[in-house]
This record gives C-alpha cells, structure tokens and sequence, in this order.
C-alpha cells in the first residue's frame, strides 16, 4: 500500500521532477565544462568571505580580516564548509553547484505553496471533475517560469545568499505548524538577511491576528452557538501566533549578543546603515525612479507580466471578498467554510507585501526583486485556473460559473475537456519558455563573469607581489567624493574598490587607495593601477606587466 502510495506521489507530480533534473544536469554542465572566475561584486566577495571565516574560526563575517557586520554569518558559515569539505574540487565548480541544489531546494518549496495556493485535494478532485494533474501542471508551471527569469537563472549559476532568504521564507510557511522545522527556516532567513528575515514571522503573526479578530467578534455575538470544533479553530491562531513571538524573542538573542561584542559599530553598520539608509536614501548610487521595481518585474517576466496583473486583480478582488464574508457572517459552517478561502489567499499572495515594500524604498538594487519572482510567476499562471473552471462559492458550496463555463450547466465531460485544453495551453508556454531560451538565446553562450584583465593582475601579483595596493579608477574617485558629500555613502563603502574578486585571487591582503597622490611604495609591494592613471605614479616604482586596461607597478 505504501509503495503504491509512493508510486502515485512521484507520478503525480513526475512534470515537475522532469523539469528539475533537466534545469539541474542543463546548468549543472555549464559550470563543470564552462567554468569561469567568480562573478565581480557580491559572488566574489560571498566567497571571500566565506573563505576567511572557515579560515580563522570565525562566528561574525571577516573580511581582510575585519569584522563585517553588514551580514549575519550563516550562509558563510556554510558557504565555507563546502569549501573546506570540497577542497579537491574547483570552487568555481563546487560552490556553483551547490547554489544551483539550494535553487532547486527553493523552487520545490515554490512548487508545495503554490500547489496548496491551488487547493490540490481528493476532494477537490471530486467536487470540481478536474483531475489532480492539471493543478500540479499549473504549479509547475509557476515554477518553470519562475527558473527561467533572468534574475533567478543569474542566481541559480552563482554564489548567492538570496536563495537562503527565499528557502527560509517559504520554508517557514510549509513547516508553520511545527514549532521546531518552522524555527529552523526562520533562523535561516534571519541569520541571512538579518530584520528582513522575520518576514514570514510578521506575515503569519498578522493573518493570525485577523483570523483570531473574526472569531472573537464571532463569539461574543453568538456566544451560545460556539461548538467544540469552532473553539478548537479559536485555539489554533492563539497557537500560532504565541509561536511565532516566542521563535521572534528567541531569535533576538543574536542582536543582543552582537550590541554586547560590538557595541556602537554594530548598531551603526547593521541596523542604521544596512536596514534603515537603504530604505530611507539612495545608497552608493543604487538610483531608480519610483517605478523600478515595477518596470524591472515586466522586463523579467516578459509576456507574462500582463497575464500576472490579471491574475493580481483576482487575489486583491478575492481577498476583499472572503475577508469581508469572513468578518460579517454569522453562521458557524460559513464561517469555517470561508476561513479555507482565507487560508487559500495566504498562499496565494505570501510575497506580495515585499514586492509592495520594495517599490517604496530608496535604494534600488535589481536582486532585491528576487524573492517577489515567484510571486508574480504564480500570478501570471492563476487566471488560467480561476477562469477556466468552474469553482465551488464559499458559502452554497454550489458551482460558480466561470469566465468559459455556461453559467448554469456544464457536465463533467466539458471539465475534463477544458482540463485538457489547459495542459495544451500550458505544454505551448512551455516550449516557447525554452524557445526563448535556449535557441533564441543561446543559454550556453550567456556568461555572468568571464577572465578580465583585473583577474588575471590579481593571479600574476600573487606570485610576484608580497603586498598589493589598487588605484580605483578616476571614475570611482569622484563617484565616491560626491556620494560622501551627499552623506550617501556607508561604512563598508571603500573596502570593495572596483573589483573585489581581486581580494579573491591575490590570495593576501589589498589596499584599495581613493586618494591621489600614492604615497611611496615599500619593497617588493606592488601597486596596480588603470593605464589613464599611470602618470601618477612615482620614480620608484617600475612598471613589470601591463594587462590591456591595468598596469603593474613594484619597486
């Protein structure tokens, strides 16, 4: 029995393990054979990271072996195990490889909430003549189009600590009922992405609060009508949310322990300047207009960004509905009936509070957009289920008539035709998803980092230099100068220079300089700079190689 059991689970759900293995083996070749230098900015820098804290033991990110208290630790932590573990391995391979699982990892999580967005029950099964296989196509659906966005594609190929974000969000989600599996995501994404980490915490607290709102409005104007069963469901959000502010306290400890060792800095590095400037003010020139994050979500979405605002006109239309039917009935069955639809809504729209949070922030970075993908990839997808079939009303429980439906009549041979129209529309957005991207583009030529000229300084002076100092660039100067002066800038924002994955590959420390003019250099130091900067430099120091845009210079 259980093994037949198992055999139905994996065939029900075989679309999306298809499309798993395919998006792990495509990709999981192109790191092994295409290897290229870790991605400038925040892969090189993840790495960097990560290496220096398995290095020296470290509980708080290092960077050149400072504290950097921008970020909590554990996605280094775990970043630089895989390094040590993997030693014998690249790790531009073994790092890569290990993003790409924890994107599968994410987006099988994107596939159980949006089936349960979907309701996918026997009994629905039987109620509407839909079989389980469409609904489990639609969430596979949702999370093709959400693998071959640009932004999660990019993620999928490099180190990255948004996808712990991602996982420990919806993973919270999931598992919420379980007081420990539910405070293991949360710590993750706490422990990622710090205050933002408590999202789905706030999320659950807030729709637990409403839930528990209409039940108490309920019982005190139907006190003699409560039964064991409505007063077991008045119990369960109680539940919940004194879960969710125990695991909140719990998870504090970490802010307390981190003001105690660092004091000052970390309440000025972490939580004004990391949380508060980037919302408030444009930091280290991450400028947009006010719709950016909305004209960012059409570009990645492409087409079906215009299904998905139909789709978000269904879920606010629906919300308002249920939510007002929730808070103004009396009766105890339509109550409960009307609290599944409210649950339903939960799963339907979990991410779109932070895809509404960004749009009214500051500083605009386009990887911010990354955990608000699915959200809009699910909504591109659930007009397709909300219009094509007919749908049981929150209080008759009789059959709706839907957009393609007679309104009074329709048999169950038309349901499973229309079931059978919809995977054909559904297997015709599939192939034009992997037409997009893999024969229009050509997926096996599109590289994030290729060998620069800065990479190859970096592993000649590893072998020449004892020490090395980088001019930034003329550009980087000003820029810099006139961010300060506008107060726009943060502790952190001198420490990366141009080009930080030369931190990576020299091997030992460097010494990003922002002033002109360079100070005399020390014996056997060496000094990179830009060839429009090398009439800087001073008579003491002989130029030993030249790479195209860098010069290197050693006395």
């Amino acid at each position: 029995m259980k093994n037949s059991s198992f055999k139905f689970q994996i065939k029900s759900h075989l679309p999306l393990i298809i499309f798993l293995l395919f998006y792990f083996f495509i990709i999981g070749y192109k790191l092994i054979v295409f290897s290229a230098p870790f991605f400038d900015w925040d892969e090189s820098i993840n790495v960097q990271v990560s290496k220096e804290v398995i290095e020296n033991k470290s509980l708080v990110p290092l960077w050149q072996g400072e504290p950097w208290l921008d970020k909590p630790p554990l996605p280094f932590w775990i970043f630089g195990l895989v390094m040590k573990l993997t030693s014998f391995i690249r790790p531009e391979i073994s790092l890569r490889i290990f993003s790409l699982i924890l994107s599968i990892i994410a987006l099988i999580f994107v596939y159980s909430n949006y089936l349960k967005a979907f309701t996918v029950t026997e009994a629905v099964e039987k109620q509407s003549g839909i079989p389980v296989s469409v609904y489990n196509l639609l969430a596979s659906l949702t999370v093709i189009i959400t693998a071959f966005t640009p932004i999660f594609l990019q993620r999928s190929q490099i180190v990255n600590l948004d996808v712990f974000l991602l996982i420990g969000w919806l993973g919270y989600l999931l598992f919420v009922q379980n007081f420990w599996l539910s405070f293991v995501f949360l710590t993750i994404s706490v422990l990622t992405k710090s205050l933002i980490g408590f999202y789905p915490a706030f999320i659950l607290l807030a729709y637990n609060l409403i839930i528990l709102w209409g039940a108490i409005r309920f019982k005190f104007r139907k006190p003699k009508r409560l039964e064991k069963p409505t007063l077991s469901r008045l119990g369960e959000p109680l539940r919940l949310i004194r879960m969710a502010m125990i695991q909140i306290a719990f998870l504090s400890i970490w802010y307390i322990i981190m003001l105690f060792s660092f004091r000052k800095n970390f309440w000025q590095q972490h939580i004004i300047e990391t949380h508060f400037m980037r919302v408030t003010t444009s930091i280290e020139s991450h400028f947009g207009q006010r719709t950016y994050y909305i004209d960012l979500m059409r570009e990645q979405l492409g087409v079906f960004f215009w299904p998905s605002l139909v789709g978000l006109a269904i879920v606010i239309l629906s919300a308002a509905k249920n939510l007002s039917i929730y808070l103004r009935k009396n009766r105890i069955r339509d109550r409960s009936l009307t609290m599944d639809q409210v649950a339903k809504l939960l799963y339907s729209s979990f991410l779109l509070p932070w895809f509404i949070f960004l749009n009214l922030t500051k500083t605009k970075i386009f990887w911010y957009l990354y955990p608000a993908i699915p959200q809009f990839a699910f909504l591109a997808v659930y007009p397709f289920y909300h219009l094509s079939f007919p749908r049981q009303t929150a209080l008759t429980g009789k059959r709706e008539s839907s957009l393609f439906s007679h309104p009074e009549h329709v048999s169950r041979s038309g349901f499973r035709n229309k079931s059978g129209m919809t995977i054909i529309l559904i297997m015709l957005i599939i192939s034009y998803l992997f037409y997009t991207n893999f024969l229009k583009t050509n997926f096996f030529t599109t590289f994030y980092s290729k060998p620069e000229d800065y990479y190859d300084l970096a592993l000649f002076a590893k072998e020449k230099c004892d020490s090395l100092s980088v001019l930034v660039g003329r550009d980087t100067r000003e820029a810099t100068k006139t961010l300060e002066s506008m107060k726009l800038t943060i502790t952190s924002t001198r420490q990366w220079g141009d080009h930080p994955s030369i931190v990576y590959y020299f091997g030992k420390k460097v010494n990003f300089i922002y002033q002109t003019p360079v100070e005399n250099l020390k014996k056997n130091e060496c000094l990179a700079v830009k060839s429009d900067d090398s009439q800087l430099i001073n008579n003491n120091s002989n130029e030993i190689k030249k790479f195209n845009s860098f010069s290197l210079y050693k006395r």
